[in-house]
This record gives C-alpha cells, sequence and structure tokens, in this order.
C-alpha cells in the first residue's frame, strides 16, 4: 500500500512539472498548481482502494474454493479457513489482499472466536459487496443448521458467472481507456514538438498578461476534459 502511494505521489508530481512547464514555461506554476496536486492525490488514493476492492474480489472466489474442498473433505469451517491460508500462500503471494484476510481470520478462529462473527466482521471491513453478501448468507446457513457446503459452492458458482461477464465487460473497456490515455498526452507531445522545432509559433503565448491567461484557459479546460474522459472511460462493479 505504502508502495502505491508513493508511486502516485511521484507520479502527479511528475505530471503537475511537465504540464506546468510546457504550459507555462515557469517553475513558479508547481506553487498555484499544489491545490490540484492535492486533488489528484486525493482522486487517485481512491483508485487505489477501489483496486485493491476489485482485487480481493475477484480473489475472494479462489479462497471459497479452499474452504469448499475442505469443508466437502470433513473439515470444520475453523480447519477450513485455517487449510485456505496454505493453499492461498501458494496460489497468490504473500502479501496478496485474501492470503492477509484469510490469515487474520485463521488467527481469530485459533484464539477462539466464533466463526460467525469473524467472518461477519470480514464482510463488513472489505468493502466489497459479494463478501458482506456472503457474511449474511452464512450467517444465516450457520445459524439454522443449514447445508454450509451446499451455500458455500451456490455462491461460489454465482461469483464465477459474475467474474465471466465483469471480464467481458473490462476487455471492451479496455480500448476506450487506452484511446483516454493517448488523448490525454496528446496535447503534451504538440506543445513538446512546436517547442523544439518551431518555438516562435508559441512564442506570444509564454509572453504579457493575455497569452498567459489564454494558456491558463486552455490549461483549465484541458484538465476538465481530462477528467471527464476518465469517467466516461470507468466503471465500477
Amino acid at each position: 500500500m505504502f508502495t502505491d502511494y508513493l508511486r502516485i505521489i511521484v507520479i502527479n508530481l511528475l505530471f503537475i512539472t511537465a504540464s506546468g512547464f510546457l504550459f507555462f514555461r515557469t517553475p513558479w506554476c508547481i506553487l498555484w498548481l499544489g491545490p490540484y496536486f492535492l486533488y489528484r492525490l486525493h482522486q487517485d488514493r481512491k483508485a487505489v482502494e477501489v483496486r485493491r476492492r476489485q482485487l480481493l474480489a475477484s480473489q475472494f472466489r479462489d479462497g471459497l474454493q479452499c474452504m469448499l474442498s475442505s469443508l466437502e473433505a470433513g473439515y470444520s469451517i475453523e480447519n477450513s479457513v485455517n487449510n485456505a491460508v496454505s493453499d492461498l500462500r501458494v496460489m497468490f503471494d504473500e502479501n496478496a489482499p485474501i492470503a492477509v484476510a484469510f490469515r487474520r481470520m485463521s488467527h481469530r478462529l485459533k484464539n477462539g472466536e466464533d466463526a460467525e462473527t469473524v467472518i461477519r466482521e470480514f464482510g463488513e471491513q472489505s468493502g466489497v459487496e459479494d463478501i458482506r453478501s456472503f457474511s449474511v448468507v452464512f450467517a444465516i446457513a450457520n445459524r439454522s443448521g443449514g447445508d454450509l457446503v451446499y451455500v458455500i459452492r451456490s455462491v461460489n458458482d454465482t461469483l464465477y458467472r459474475k467474474q465471466e461477464v465483469v471480464r467481458e465487460i473490462q476487455t471492451v473497456l479496455l480500448a476506450k481507456q487506452l484511446e483516454v490515455t493517448i488523448m490525454k498526452w496528446m496535447p503534451f507531445a504538440i506543445l513538446a514538438y512546436f517547442g523544439l522545432f518551431a518555438p516562435a509559433f508559441l512564442e506570444p503565448l509564454y509572453e504579457g498578461i493575455i497569452g498567459r491567461l489564454i494558456m491558463l484557459v486552455v490549461y483549465i479546460c484541458y484538465l476538465f476534459c481530462c477528467r471527464y474522459a476518465e469517467k466516461i472511460a470507468e466503471i465500477s462493479f
């Protein structure tokens, strides 16, 4: 998580510096573009959290499958979670969101906490609707003495079908997201080209109050267009 935050700080700082120089050709732009820098950090931090939840949601089905295998072999829910930790360690990285979540649940279950409480709190803390729904279904089945194997298998099958639909949607969106990225960087390429090969062509825009106001308006419009294009290309699952 710290690495992701450090990366977005560096990327946004480079973006502000490069765009400020290309549009205004002054190092002081970093100071008065500070509010936008903070805004981008806030937006990117939310995007990091969204990606974390999406990754957890996609890995949750694998965690359920590991639990299901142990339950079908006759293990209790506590031992199933513990066995799933070992399986997930092989399937994913040690710091994968689902591996971390199952390790925490296994530790709490070993300390004697109730399985229903542990899974319910996992669902609440995950921020993922599918996991919250599973925790509710699990609690109902556990209290009523229902067939947990059947419940987990049904949830697992439902998640599989949903993830297939999500993959198809993401494949379609991938081309649009690439177009948005190209459109975002095209003004930089144009300004860099004129700055290198025809600097006199844009010189009036970097001198005098009127020229700088025009560039400021263009830059603000550019930022709004970038944000609007990102909103068009993004979708929540």
